[in-house]
């Protein structure tokens, strides 16, 4: 599979966050925010990303201090800081938006807290428990690393991505026909998190760049008695947070297969910075100064949102305090559930490219 991703180590990795964070507080500071105390509010945000990366790999390294004599969990420390590394990689390079990628690691942050979790109450002398345990994290490091190289390989569905716009079908109808395939019936919105992840990762699969929850990765981290054969529908992740990390990048890739074909203009840029600089502004005012400069067909408030938080329009992102809680909406809902329009206030800022510093980290 071809891939722009360097995975990093943890010494990089804390470097490449400084790098980051640097460039973030930077940018920020060329914000005109309504108030110091919101301005101050921003650069926590951006502060506790880069503390964040710090303590996620001093705790994975703590674990396997604690377990280097254990000849059971010792190796299983390991697995968990290599899978550390996975998820930090992904969180640097792919979620650039620095107010996503907070919502991001909160994800991540509980989902190894309950690893680790795991790992301390293991049972040594159940040799079953032992190997689900390993199984677990073996398979999830393997989903995010695939879902990692995917984010970056928009190349494997261009001409996917190309029939996609000429047919000029709507996000949810899209959706919706993946749906229907896998046989869920009713609205997105009320399918499982789990089944939302199926219909994702059929899109995925169907664009061209590769499929990540094979049998064998759904076995390993499902609830054993919702896991029976050939029948995945049925299916229950143990990890709440591990199930929504995955559900993250299914949505972020499959939004990226959805509108790469379309042309980001400056224009588009110079529209979103000029209604927001001066105080930010509704998330609805972002929007509809975005859509005078769009074609007809991405002249929709859920094209300018999804591509403002997730890609950015020519470098410049749609932040917001709430952006993380907005993205699990429009992607929970397949794009149909109202974006807010009252009381938050979100700004549009420069944010660097995670996988463009990897390169010169590296």
């Amino acid at each position: 599979m071809a891939s722009d991703i360097i995975f990093l180590k943890a010494e990089k990795l804390r470097i490449l966050a400084e790098r980051i964070h640097g460039i973030e507080r930077k940018n920020l500071g060329d914000i005109q925010f309504r108030s110091t105390t919101e301005q101050v509010v921003y650069l926590r945000i951006s502060n506790s990303n880069l503390q964040s990366v710090g303590s996620l790999l001093d705790q994975s390294g703590e674990t396997v201090k604690k377990y280097k004599n254990d000849t059971v969990r010792g190796p299983i420390a390991a697995l968990l800081f290599t899978y550390t590394e996975t998820c930090l990689n992904n969180a640097l390079q792919i979620f650039n938006n620095y107010t996503l990628r907070r919502d991001y690691l909160d994800k991540i942050t509980s989902h190894l807290q309950n690893l680790t979790k795991q790992l301390d109450d293991l049972d040594t002398s159940n040799s079953a428990d032992v190997a689900s345990l390993t199984d677990q994290i073996v398979h999830y490091n393997e989903a995010v690393i695939n879902y990692t190289k995917m984010s970056a390989n928009s190349r494997a569905s261009e001409e996917f991505s190309r029939r996609l716009r000429n047919s000029g079908i709507d996000f949810l109808t899209f959706v919706k026909r993946y749906q229907a395939n896998l046989g869920f019936s009713g609205p997105f919105d009320k399918l499982t998190d789990e089944q939302k992840l199926l219909v994702y990762d059929a899109i995925i699969e169907a664009s061209g760049r590769g499929k990540v929850l094979h049998k064998k990765v759904l076995k390993a981290i499902a609830l054993p008695e919702s896991f029976s054969g050939d029948e995945e529908k049925d299916i229950s992740i143990m990890d709440v947070a591990g199930k929504a990390m995955l559900l993250k990048n299914a949505a972020s890739i499959t939004w990226d297969v959805y509108t790469s074909d379309h042309p980001i203009r400056t224009a588009t840029r110079i529209a979103i910075v000029e209604i927001a600089e001066k105080g930010g502004a509704l998330l609805e005012d972002i929007v509809t100064a975005a859509m005078v400069t769009l074609e007809v067909a991405e002249a929709t408030s859920l094209f300018v949102t999804g591509v403002g938080f997730v890609a950015g329009f020519v470098g410049s992102y749609i932040v917001g305090q709430i952006a993380g809680s907005v993205f699990d909406a429009i992607f929970g809902s397949a794009g149909n559930d109202p974006l807010p329009n009252k009381d938050h206030i979100f700004y549009v800022a420069a944010m660097p490219d995670g996988k463009e510093l990897a390169r010169i980290v590296a």
